[in-house]
């Protein structure tokens, strides 16, 4: 799951379309098994957020550095634009 920084609650009973459609634009999730080659991590989308994923695979290229997994999509609009996403978890501490 990813979603922005900043969401807004939507109004009393699942807010009007104007909230549903940001919500819908600043929130992603998917989910089905993966595998993983090299530097390339697949995942095969069994169920998403975006209907139009579900069935089809999604490669994204991982990179290692220090305490941090890097996942970076291939270049894809968004917005109208092209853009390469980079998701990056980081390894808590210890004790954190």
């Amino acid at each position: 799951m990813i979603s922005y920084d900043g969401r807004k609650s939507l109004s009393a009973g699942g807010g009007n379309r104007e909230e549903r459609a940001e919500a819908f634009k600043t929130f992603l999730a998917y989910a089905g098994r993966y595998t993983f080659n090299d530097e390339k991590v697949t995942h095969h989308v069994e169920v998403s957020s975006i209907q139009n994923y579900v069935g089809k695979d999604l490669v994204r290229t991982v990179k290692f550095r220090d305490d941090q997994i890097i996942l970076v999509t291939p270049p894809t609009r968004i917005n109208g634009e092209i853009q390469t996403l980079e998701l990056i978890w980081q390894r808590l501490p210890v004790g954190s």
